[in-house]
């Protein structure tokens, strides 16, 4: 094969494949637009095929929970609840939808997704609200996060003990959706929001509460986790020079078992000085250790480069950056980083406890739809705004209706297996 010719084979590999790793071959120009049913693309085939996505399970072990260092409370709040359960889910869910798609991913633009978005991912401050949590956050198809979010909806309505339609909340999330794809628009407040708000405690309570979730760390992983702190006030001492040394002094660390899908991933929890030696305006800075890809994903995340990826999704799909952030090495060298965010004051997650009424869940998932649709009018340059537009409103009116019944199939399955987990005690 002559230069030229071998050149052109490159350039026409699927970008997905090179930064998979995958090794090249030649393939064919893809056919024309699949119809809404979309035929199976195997004659379109690269290296990398097999992982979009695979036919994961919803079934949590025990025995391997408890190997891999779960506690026992994590588990009994899996027992207690199906919504918990689901939460544990969160890459299963994603290569399942992925695995599923398969047939018309070549019609499916590579996008922001935030790769576990639930209700429960809702995280409200004096200041702001909106889904947090991007350590699952990637360049893949939307549907991921249209069948996840939605199924969240399904499996809240079964746990909740008002009466709650979901298919009237999923028609509100879609809707939404599309409509923030087509076109930018204002934000409406979810009422919850305010209550929660309204609820939240003073600031020495709410940092009583934040040294109540701080476990005990052994005097060497303390000093470790010290050290990697002090690298990290050195790099934020040259970005914030106003700021002096006394700002970052710890206060209290401590390790944080808080959470459920990443209830297993390592984070700290560290109370720095903040502007005065007074402890009503301490700081509360949450680390978490990053999550390695592990190649089932059809969501791009890197499997090198540290934590930042973390970061730069906040960046594009959140609604604030917190006052403080960066990354830390608890370490040496060959240690996983660690992302960091600060909490603001008043930091709270939504809980489905909160959700009173069919009104408070069908706002929840209007913002939600708002946030995950709309965030490329604000975060892109308008010469490829237009072209997402067009891109991405063809994939939501190709995959649709196949994943509104995949979402209600996803949570009837979740439910069946969260039941065998309860009853293999």
């Amino acid at each position: 094969m002559g230069r030229a010719s071998t050149r052109a084979s490159i350039v026409a590999l699927p970008l997905a494949a090179l930064l998979a790793g995958c090794a090249p071959k030649a393939v064919a120009p893809p056919p024309a637009p699949a119809p809404r049913s979309g035929p199976p693309l195997a004659q379109y085939e690269p290296a990398c095929a097999n992982e979009f996505g695979s036919n994961a399970t919803f079934t949590v072990d025990r025995a391997a929970l408890r190997a891999k260092g779960a506690s026992q409370a994590m588990i009994d709040s899996l027992d207690a609840s199906a919504f918990h359960y689901f939460r544990a889910l969160g890459p299963a869910f994603a290569s399942r939808t992925c695995a599923a798609f398969r047939d018309v991913k070549w019609h499916l633009p590579m996008v922001a997704i935030h790769g576990d978005a639930h209700l429960e991912q809702l995280v409200v401050t004096p200041a702001t609200y909106g889904l947090e949590d991007f350590d699952q956050a990637g360049f893949g198809p939307a549907v991921v996060d249209l069948v996840r979010y939605a199924a969240s909806i399904h499996v809240a309505c079964r746990e909740v003990k008002w009466k709650c339609d979901a298919d009237e909340a999923v028609n509100v999330y879609f809707k939404t959706y599309r409509d923030a794809l087509d076109r930018a628009s204002e934000r409406k407040v979810p009422a919850v929001v305010g209550k929660i708000r309204r609820a939240n405690p003073d600031m020495v309570e709410w940092l009583r509460w934040v040294d109540g979730l701080m476990q005990p760390l052994t005097p060497a992983d303390d000093a470790l986790k010290r050290r990697g702190w002090a690298d990290v006030v050195t790099v934020l001492g040259k970005l914030r020079p106003d700021r002096p040394a006394s700002f970052y002094e710890i206060v209290r660390i401590g390790a944080l078992h808080m959470g459920i899908g990443s209830a297993l991933e390592s984070k700290v929890l560290i109370r720095i000085q903040g502007p005065s030696p007074l402890p009503n305006d301490d700081l509360v800075i949450e680390a978490r250790a990053t999550t390695p890809p592990t190649g089932d994903e059809c969501a791009w995340r890197p499997s090198h480069g540290g934590s930042l990826h973390v970061l730069m999704f906040m960046s594009i799909l959140g609604r604030r950056m917190p006052d403080i952030y960066g990354f830390a090495t608890f370490g040496d060298s060959g240690a996983p980083e660690h992302w960091l965010q600060s909490w603001d004051p008043g930091y709270r997650e939504l809980s489905l406890g909160d959700l009173e009424r069919q009104s408070d869940l069908n706002e929840v998932a209007h913002d939600a739809g708002h946030q995950l649709a709309g965030h490329f009018w604000a975060r892109f340059p308008e010469a490829l705004r237009a072209h997402q537009r067009v891109a991405q409103l063809r994939a939501f009116d190709l995959v649709e209706a196949r994943a509104r019944d995949m979402a209600k199939s996803f949570a009837d399955e979740t439910l069946v297996a969260w039941e065998r987990f309860r009853r293999a005690k």
